[in-house]
């Protein structure tokens, strides 16, 4: 089994990446010793920084 084990807390998200992406992805992830799981999380969390400086920077105008 890969990545971490069932807590039942925490909900499973599926989607289908393409193929290339996915390829380059998991090997990075390989690359750095990380798991795809705990990449995604971190990627999302930027991606969720980002949209909020975004939204940030357009109130203030």
């Amino acid at each position: 089994m890969v990545g971490r084990p069932r807590t039942g807390q925490t909900r499973v998200m599926g989607f289908r990446p393409p193929k290339q992406l996915r390829e380059e992805f998991e090997a990075l992830a390989a690359s750095e010793e990380r798991t795809p799981s705990d990449a995604l999380v971190e990627a999302m969390h930027d991606w969720i920084k980002k949209k909020r400086r975004e939204r940030q920077a357009m109130a203030k105008h």
